[in-house]
């Protein structure tokens, strides 16, 4: 019961920055409603997620290589105890009940590629060489891929920018600048000799490294910013109300090019501009509101939950999709309306995340925390980067 207990102390206990759970919170119930088919848009919480991510790590290596105590090894550990203890037990349910246990050289490459982060950069650099069978791959993983190259690449670059620039922050918030601006430039690049209509557009400037790592520049872009100005609290109002403006013209595009509502792979040229922009709505949106004290038990709980729930509803959502016509699941999709059934799911999937972040995650997350109280600014990062 001690260890229950404690796992509901660190599920529900509130952050330092009680803004960032709240949109922690709100980004993957978007993610989860946009699968379960109840908001068009929804996808729009991956965005979010990688400016929080950008934020939340980069600003942790900020303070640490400002105070001279970076250590890589221990970062990077971790990062790992972190990621991976939930996204290999996914991948084995996906083994089990996707792939049906079949272990043959093609699932073996498969598992591999999932393992070490390659089932999106692995197709796409060397297709002659990289097959994989999306049974043996969590569903959505293509964004932890992202988010595992930042891992490696963000502590090299910026104790690179702080050894070059004598840890002058202005330094590198205006590379950082520069960095975000060469998001545009970049897919540019790597799709100059797609036509219009080839396929190829979602998978090579949507969903690779080189085609949201903007989004994640312009989180440590904000959290070089809180650290770099007086009082941003203060110019809350003027963050907000660039965010909803930015929204605005989101939704003028989105409203205006239906077709994308629901299947937003279908974009071409629009992958180009649109993480630029999404990125700065994050950004805007983290700026204006990560001090404000929404802490209510039920926002943090969906913020600590939302890694393992990002896994788990989609492996979920798989399953009830392929058994939807046995047993209890035939008999909500004759009880219940669409939107009735997709809320039962959720709330079913919050549960099993629970149980998953208590049984896989916690006893690993435990592993990084010592009874040694980090320093201030680290602990804020840390507690919500948890």
């Amino acid at each position: 019961m001690g260890y229950v207990k404690e796992h509901w102390k660190y599920l529900t206990g509130a952050g330092g920055y009680p803004g960032i759970d709240f949109l922690r919170a709100l980004a993957v119930m978007l993610v989860a409603v946009y699968h379960f088919q109840m908001l068009p848009m929804g996808w729009i919480g991956v965005d979010i997620f990688f400016v929080i991510s950008g934020f939340l790590i980069g600003g942790i290596i900020l303070d640490k290589v400002k105070a001279g105590n970076f250590d890589f090894v221990d970062f990077y550990k971790k990062r790992a105890l972190r990621i991976l203890p939930i996204y290999y037990f996914i991948m084995l349910l996906c083994f089990v009940f996707k792939a049906g246990g079949v272990f043959d050289f093609a699932g073996i490459k498969s598992i591999l590629s999932g393992m070490l982060f390659l089932q999106t950069t692995g197709p796409y650099f060397f297709p002659g060489f990289f097959t994989v069978n999306d049974a043996y791959i969590p569903g959505g993983s293509w964004s932890l891929v992202i988010e595992e190259m930042f891992y490696l690449v963000a502590p090299l670059a910026i104790v690179l920018l702080s050894f070059i620039s004598g840890k002058r922050l202005w330094f590198i918030i205006a590379a950082l600048v520069v960095a975000f601006i060469s998001g545009i430039a970049t897919r540019i690049a790597m799709t100059s000799g797609f036509m219009p209509d080839d396929s190829s557009w979602h998978f090579a400037s949507f969903i690779q490294f080189h085609s949201r790592y903007d989004e994640l520049v312009i989180g440590v872009l904000a959290a070089a910013y809180l650290r770099f100005a007086r009082d941003v609290k203060a110019q809350s109002a003027w963050w907000i109300a660039a965010a909803l403006t930015l929204i605005f013209l989101f939704l003028m595009y989105i409203f205006g090019k239906p077709e994308f509502l629901a299947k937003p792979f279908l974009m071409t040229r629009d992958t180009i501009w649109l993480p630029t922009l999404l990125g700065a709505i994050g950004a805007c949106l983290v700026l204006g509101i990560y001090w404000m004290p929404l802490q209510a038990k039920p926002i943090v709980f969906l913020a600590r939950l939302s890694y393992p729930l990002y896994l788990v509803h989609i492996f979920f959502l798989e399953m009830t999709n392929r058994y939807s016509q046995v047993g209890i699941l035939k008999w909500m999709l004759d009880a219940f309306t669409h939107h009735g059934r997709s809320m039962v799911l959720i709330a079913v999937c919050v549960f099993l995340s629970y149980l998953v972040s208590l049984l896989v995650e916690y006893p690993f997350i435990r592993m990084y925390k010592t009874k040694k109280a980090p320093a201030a600014a680290d602990q804020k990062a840390e507690v919500v980067a948890a």
